[in-house]
């Protein structure tokens, strides 16, 4: 599978999903090397209630949801960077300072420029009204000088305007550092999620660590699905850990990538301060877009079709019996029974088992269990489960179809 998932809807079976007894059903290849020939085998597995959604499956990387690229707006050279990569800092705290001397001797002379202002224009009291409009003019521009001047000085010091952790040190005691229009202030300035660590030209640079996005993009057959709003289940590449989300923006701007397809940014706010994520991870997210609840599944290999009935067999303290079912939307592996069949109920699936060397090409289910785990949670629902009622916009009654290409659901423990 490649790093980014494009245009790749799943149906996933959540609580109450099919349980299989013996083997799991699907296309799994089960002989063993000294079979010669194919035979079947009888696995029973139990209709079970549980919720069924579709997903977007989407890659993207980490970002803090705060952070401050902060360089020095005027010249000198450093004297301190009083912090290291990972440090902790306050909101307002040092993290480097130049030689001010020149600064201060500015804001000196600003100083005594104003008071000499200040005198003209007591002078001029009682003079005529041009020369105390001059001496006031005069007051005016050494007041502002000074403002000036005070301002630089304070850029003298450089400060984080977030509480975070420091993510990057360019600058070291004796650097001659000189002022950068593009760059951010004395005190820094904040960015928004979308920034990269990696094309930065700060001089340090400050993360937030409380609060994450997942900056992801979908392909174009998936934008009119995902929203804003919608819920997600995310997954950082390389930890077992889960953590949840919400779009919180879809872009409308195509971008093209080495393979040519185009693909559309979307924005997803991690829920919650979880821990263990890193600035610049990738992660594996489902962008849920329907949601069905209380849904009666069987394994689709479970069922036979005779002209336009189709048949389950039941299986009973020991004894088989071929029963009608009327059955709702397929979910890839398992499909929903409407009528016919109750929760708990046990029914009969043929498997073939294959001569040694021959694979039918399916590949399996898929099939694998999810209990819940991870840190966060989605808004208005439990740890490790969506709110119940699925995501916004989804459909009282499930979608009318299943997805195309019929993706395998995966199973979730009780």
């Amino acid at each position: 599978m490649g790093r980014r998932l494009l245009g790749k809807k799943k149906w996933i079976a959540l609580a109450g999903a099919v349980v299989v007894a013996g083997a799991a059903v699907g296309g799994w290849a089960l002989a063993r090397p000294d079979q010669s020939a194919a035979t079947t085998t009888t696995i029973t597995a139990t209709a079970t209630v549980g919720t069924i959604r579709q997903t977007v499956a989407a890659t993207g990387t980490l970002a803090p949801a705060q952070r401050a690229d902060l360089t020095f707006q005027v010249a000198g050279t450093v004297t301190t960077v009083p912090v290291a990569v990972g440090d902790k800092v306050a909101k307002g705290a040092a993290v480097a300072t130049i030689d001010d001397t020149d600064l201060q001797a500015a804001v000196d002379a600003a100083q005594a420029s104003v008071s000499a202002a200040e005198d003209q224009v007591t002078a001029a009291g009682g003079s005529t009204s041009a020369q105390v409009a001059s001496a006031a003019a005069q007051l005016a521009a050494a007041q502002s000088s000074l403002a000036r001047a005070k301002a630089s000085l304070a850029d003298a010091t450089l400060s984080s305007p977030i509480a975070g952790t420091v993510a990057a040190v360019s600058i070291a005691t004796g650097d001659a550092v000189g002022s950068s229009s593009s760059g951010s202030g004395g005190s820094g300035g904040t960015s928004g999620a979308n920034t990269s660590s990696d094309t930065s030209t700060a001089q340090v640079v400050v993360i937030a660590t409380n609060a994450w996005v997942v900056n992801a993009s979908v392909g174009a057959s998936d934008l009119a699905s995902v929203k804003k709003g919608l819920q997600v289940d995310i997954t950082p590449d390389g930890s077992a850990q889960r953590v949840f989300g919400t779009v919180s923006s879809v872009g409308i701007m195509a971008s093209t990538g080495s393979s040519g397809a185009a693909t559309f940014p979307v924005v997803i706010k991690v829920t919650g301060s979880p821990t263990g994520l890193y600035a610049g991870g990738t992660v594996s997210a489902a962008i849920v877009v329907k949601q069905v609840d209380n849904v009666l599944t069987v394994p689709s290999a479970a069922l036979t079709s005779e002209g336009d009935a189709t048949y389950v067999t039941l299986s009973k303290n020991g004894k088989e019996t071929r029963t009608k079912v009327v059955i709702g939307t397929v979910y890839g592996a398992s499909t929903q029974i409407t009528s016919g069949l109750s929760q708990g109920d046990q029914v009969v699936v043929r498997q073939i088992r294959l001569p040694a060397g021959v694979t039918n090409g399916t590949g399996g289910t898929g099939q694998r269990q999810r209990n819940g785990e991870g840190t966060g949670q989605f808004p208005g629902g439990s740890q490790g489960q969506f709110p119940a009622g699925g995501p916004a916009g989804s459909p009282a009654g499930g979608p009318a179809g299943g997805p195309a290409g019929g993706q395998a659901p995966v199973g979730a423990g009780q």
